[in-house]
Parts: structure tokens; C-alpha cells; sequence
């Protein structure tokens, strides 16, 4: 499957090296605005063509996949080009930077019957499936009564946090991973959600703690770009807890009932974007519109959670 990548930035090289390093994708085309940037980043990932246009790569009859990987700023208008040429996408998270937005395009996108995807790469990892199946198959734990996911590093220098028109803030930029987590492990099916503390630097939050309500259990999201700090994910049940080493890409498992029972190492990996492009090209193939791992309803569910934090 020919891939063609919107943006040429830190987030495109990975998943240019993950193209580079399976046998059934082709690093076929890079867009950016600096045609020098796309020349250069070419070479060095082996694509068939560069463009200092996005559009013109659209028109490349070949490309059978774009990626988008700009800022989320970007997001619905390039979605829209990608739609006007008939491009199957998986769109970088955030998946747009308004509610409105994000059900737009999923609603022209299922009215094309075409495929697209938010890139949130956490929900395709394996990893995910075995803490499910951890907590709710083998019950390891018992009942769940607390989640703590946390996202603590300094952001303070990006860009994309701190300019308001590249849709600044954490909760767009990380906030997507750690309110994911508690979804994915508690449901959607809860009863309200507080801010507990919030931070802001002109106008836009940089640290935000959100407490979700569940009938028998609560979940925090811990999301600050101040300072150095855990990406951990605690999960607390009646007869014992789990860590996760990593909000964003599971890699350890450790499983305690007092004392450490248990370390679960769980898949290997690339870099962890493979399992999205292989869960998209197959669901493309099937010419369904969206993948099994995370749906438009799940994306829109969390839109609606983030879209009322930053407002």
C-alpha cells in the first residue's frame, strides 16, 4: 500500500522509519510547504516522490493512504482536501481541534463511504487488549475502584502548547492519552467529570488534573506540562493494583497483590505505529469506514469530554 505523509516533522520520521521497515507498506510520497524539507526528508526515508504542496500529492493517483502529521490546528482542513481526492487518512490526534469539527468529517467521510481514523496508536497496541484481559477476563485484581493515569513533562517550550492558533494546551496535545486511558478501562458509561486543578499561561492551560465519576470507581488524568514527571498508569482493585510503565505505549505490565506477583511483557514492536497501519490498510481493503480499535463514536465521545476543558 502506497502511503503518502502530510507534514514533515518529528511524528512523520517515525512513522516514515515504520513504513521503511514493513514489507507491506510503501513510503511512497512526503508533503510539506518547504519543498526543500520534503526533498530532504525523502532521501533520507527512501521515498518515490516529494511535494511542496499537499495538494498535488493528493492528485497522485497512486498514493492509496495519507497520513496527516501537522499540528491539529491543521487537521479539518486538510481532512477535507484529503476528502475532495477520495484519500483514505489516519489523522494524527488530536483529531481535530473542535467538537463540531471532528463530527463533520466522520459524517463526510461515512457519507463518502470512505475510511478515516484518529491516530491515537495507544488503542491499537496489543498491550491494551492484555491489561483488559487482565482486569476483566482473569479479574487479577478484582473489582476496579481507582485509575490514575499520568502525563508529566515540560511543554512549556512547544510551540503547539503555547501558540493558541496551533490549538495550544495540553488537553488537545496530552491530555487525549490520559483521559483515553481512563475510557478504555473504566468505559464511557460514567456519571460526571470535575476539573480538580487547572493552570494557565495566557489563556491557554498548561496543567489540568480531571476527575471522572463512575458508580463504583473514579478515574484522574493528570496532565501537566510544567515539570518532569510520570507517564504511569495506576490501577487500583479490591485485592491488589497494576502499574503500566507508559500512558501512551504500554511496554511493562507489573501486577501487585502486596508484593510485585507478576511483570508482563507483552508484544514487540517497531515503533508501535505498525498495528494502526495494518488495522487501517485491512479495514480499507474490507471498504469499511472506520477501525475496530477506536471508532468514531469513541473519538467523538472524547472530543466532547476535551472540547468543554479547553472552552
Amino acid at each position: 500500500m502506497n502511503v503518502g505523509i502530510i507534514g514533515a516533522g518529528t511524528i512523520a520520521k517515525r512513522m516514515a522509519k515504520t513504513l521503511n521497515a514493513l514489507k507491506d507498506f510503501n513510503a511512497y510520497a512526503i508533503a510539506s510547504r518547504n519543498i526543500d524539507k520534503a526533498n530532504k526528508f525523502a532521501k533520507k526515508y527512501h521515498f518515490n516522490k516529494a511535494y511542496g504542496n499537499y495538494e498535488e500529492m493528493l492528485k497522485d493517483e497512486k498514493v492509496e493512504l495519507v497520513y496527516i502529521a501537522t499540528p491539529h490546528a491543521f487537521h479539518y482542513e486538510q481532512m477535507l482536501l484529503c476528502l475532495k481526492y477520495n484519500k483514505p487518512v489516519i489523522c494524527e490526534k488530536s483529531f481535530t481541534a473542535s467538537l463540531l469539527d471532528t463530527i463533520d468529517i466522520y459524517k463526510k467521510f461515512e457519507e463518502k463511504k470512505l475510511f478515516v481514523t484518529e491516530a491515537l496508536w495507544t488503542n491499537y497496541l496489543p498491550s491494551m487488549q492484555v491489561i483488559k484481559d487482565l482486569i476483566y477476563k482473569k479479574n487479577i485484581i478484582g473489582d476496579i475502584k481507582k485509575v490514575d493515569s499520568y502525563f508529566i513533562t515540560p511543554l512549556k517550550h512547544k510551540e503547539r502548547i503555547i501558540k493558541k492558533e496551533l490549538g495550544g494546551g495540553v488537553i488537545l496535545d496530552i491530555g487525549i492519552y490520559t483521559i483515553n486511558f481512563l475510557l478504555a478501562i473504566l468505559g464511557d458509561n460514567y456519571k460526571n467529570y470535575e476539573v480538580l486543578s487547572k493552570k494557565m499561561i495566557n489563556d491557554i492551560e498548561i496543567k489540568l488534573d480531571l476527575k471522572i465519576n463512575y458508580e463504583n470507581a473514579i478515574g484522574i488524568a493528570h496532565n501537566d506540562g510544567t515539570r518532569l514527571g510520570s507517564m504511569k498508569v495506576k490501577i487500583a482493585g479490591e485485592k491488589g493494583k497494576i502499574v503500566i510503565d507508559n500512558v501512551t505505549c504500554p511496554n511493562y505490565i507489573f501486577i501487585y497483590q502486596g508484593i510485585l506477583l507478576k511483570k508482563v511483557i507483552h508484544f514487540k514492536k517497531i515503533t508501535g505505529f505498525e498495528y494502526q497501519l495494518y488495522e487501517c490498510k485491512n479495514a480499507i481493503e474490507k471498504k469499511e469506514v472506520e477501525a475496530k480499535s477506536w471508532t468514531h463514536k469513541q473519538s467523538i465521545e472524547i472530543a466532547k469530554i476535551m472540547e468543554e476543558l479547553v472552552n
